[in-house]
């Protein structure tokens, strides 16, 4: 396996995308969860250790002793996905990592997994992170209250507003009126309009315009 590292919030999203995602690039990637990476590095034995041990979200403890009382002499009953997905991690074959691609940390999963991420980042600090689909703008934007959050709040300042989009699209709309903003890093900001108009055939015929641009 590759020393590009897949790593997905949990392990039943690497099940499911190791079983997807079957082109030839994806499968020389080393398919991992966040978990698995932080507690890895954490020992110090493959990464500095500084980061510290995985923040495991409400429940999960629960869930993981379950599935193992579950299947018993069996094992692991895979309530929380299947073991066998996750590739090992060995150093001097597909360990240090020289890129981590996190697939969509805490949106729409626990805030655990951007805690986490910081944790990998200062175990491994030569590794490049980049996050994909990370919902950033909630952690940036005061989205969680420091008060009910205070461990991820502690990450903003000193981790998370350090990264700059790489690519960035999203939609907005106000009165009627419908939108998108876009960047490629490193080029400006761009706001476009979006216009559907009836075609010809019937079918709806959208375009996109720009109306304003911010560096």
């Amino acid at each position: 396996k590759g020393r590009v590292w897949m790593i997905f919030p949990d392990l039943k999203e690497c099940e499911l995308a190791k079983a997807e995602w079957a082109g030839q690039r994806y499968q020389e990637a080393t398919f991992t969860t966040i978990q698995a990476v932080t507690n890895y590095l954490a020992t110090g034995e493959n990464g500095n250790g500084s980061g510290g041990g995985y923040d495991a979200p409400w429940g999960e403890n629960l869930m993981s002793g379950l599935s193992k009382m579950i299947g018993g002499k069996d094992g692991d009953a895979g309530l929380l996905g299947d073991q066998a997905s996750l590739d090992p991690l060995v150093e001097g074959e597909n360990s240090p990592a020289k890129l981590w691609l996190v697939i969509q940390p805490g949106n729409g999963g626990p805030v655990e997994d951007w805690v986490n991420c910081e944790k990998m980042a200062l175990s491994s600090p030569d590794t490049t992170m980049v996050v994909i689909n990370g919902a950033l703008d909630k952690v940036r934007g005061g989205f969680y209250p420091a008060v009910f959050f205070p461990k991820l709040a502690a990450t903003v300042d000193r981790f998370w507003k350090k990264f700059d989009p790489a690519f960035y699209l999203k939609p907005f709309s106000d009165k009627g009126v419908y939108g998108w903003l876009y960047r490629v890093y490193p080029e400006p900001w761009q706001v476009h309009l979006e216009i559907v108009k009836p075609g010809k055939d019937g079918n709806a015929e959208v375009e996109y315009v720009l109306v304003d641009t911010m560096e």
